[in-house]
């Protein structure tokens, strides 16, 4: 199976749990963790800038399309795009330091909630106040969070397996770069 055919299966997975168990549980601040949002990152992060902007994309629209949708079609999906690029973009710094997904995870968390907040603003959404988003960020970068060690490193480490095994069809590891019989 190629990369990003793992990153797509896990961020289907992703979206279904989500919409189907967590948004229906009852959070704090009114606030789920955002398990999507984790699942990119730490996607994005193994892979690159270029998959991390077709999945953020393709993921947000796909959360932009599901019930209870309400807000405007492509807010996540631009929202989601931006993070998959600058996730990806710490791909090779992530190889230094095994903290940095932990880090873009919180950003991206704050990014999200913070341009979500924008294009309210923007779009004239009367539900966006300044109340609303200070009382929404804390919870929100909370739980997700607080799920996020389970996720990255579970992310993390199935796409390293992936990538251990990706020239194995060849015959071996004789392709890797590095490796020699």
């Amino acid at each position: 199976m190629t990369r990003s055919a793992l990153v797509a299966l896990m961020l289907v997975a992703a979206v279904v749990i989500q919409a189907g168990l967590i948004n229906r549980l009852p959070f704090p601040g009114g606030t789920a963790p955002d398990l999507v949002l984790l699942v990119l990152v730490a996607a994005a992060v193994a892979v690159g800038p270029t998959t991390g902007v077709i999945a953020g994309f393709s993921t947000g629209l796909a959360l932009d399309l599901l019930p209870p949708a309400d807000h405007e079609l492509g807010r996540y999906a631009i929202l989601l795009c931006l993070v998959g690029y600058f996730a990806g973009r710490a791909h090779s710094a992530a190889r230094r330091s095994p903290l940095l997904p932990f880090g873009v995870a919180a950003a991206a968390v704050v990014g999200v909630v913070l341009g979500d907040a924008l294009i309210g603003v923007l779009l004239g959404d009367p539900r966006v106040t300044v109340s609303s988003v200070l009382g929404t960020l804390p919870f929100a970068l909370g739980t997700t969070m607080l799920l996020s060690p389970f996720v990255l490193f579970a992310v993390t480490w199935v796409m390293r397996r992936s990538a251990e095994d990706e020239f194995s069809y060849f015959g071996g590891d004789s392709l890797v770069p590095g490796r020699r019989r």
